[in-house]
């Protein structure tokens, strides 16, 4: 169960998207593109990666233009490799964010 304390302390519960487990598998194998991500792990792995993330405060300026993309309720959770967005309770995306790594977030047609 993934869950981040909010600014009164409350834990709150999140959801995850069919989107965001898709985007996450997808991202997860252009990052790290020796290893495998067996299906049955991938919620183990989502939950582990998540759990090691922090909440974006001060945003810069290309991730305020996203606020306005993805909602002023939108929140950013960000460790090393990965930016999970959550809006509305829910895991809605997660992107790259590794150095060299966010152009990878591009679909190529």
């Amino acid at each position: 169960m993934l869950t981040y304390a909010n600014k009164k302390g409350k834990i709150v519960e999140l959801h995850v998207t069919r989107h965001a487990y898709d985007k996450f598998i997808e991202r997860y194998s252009l990052a790290f593109p020796n290893s495998d991500l067996p299906t049955r792990f991938v919620s183990d792995k989502f939950e582990n990666i998540f759990n090691t993330t922090t909440k974006v405060k001060n945003l810069n300026r290309k991730e305020k233009i996203r606020l306005k993309r993805h909602g002023d309720d939108t929140m950013f959770f960000r460790t090393n490799m990965f930016t999970f967005v959550v809006k509305n309770k829910q895991v809605v995306t997660v992107e790259l964010s590794g150095k060299n790594m966010r152009h990878l977030n591009k679909r190529v047609a």
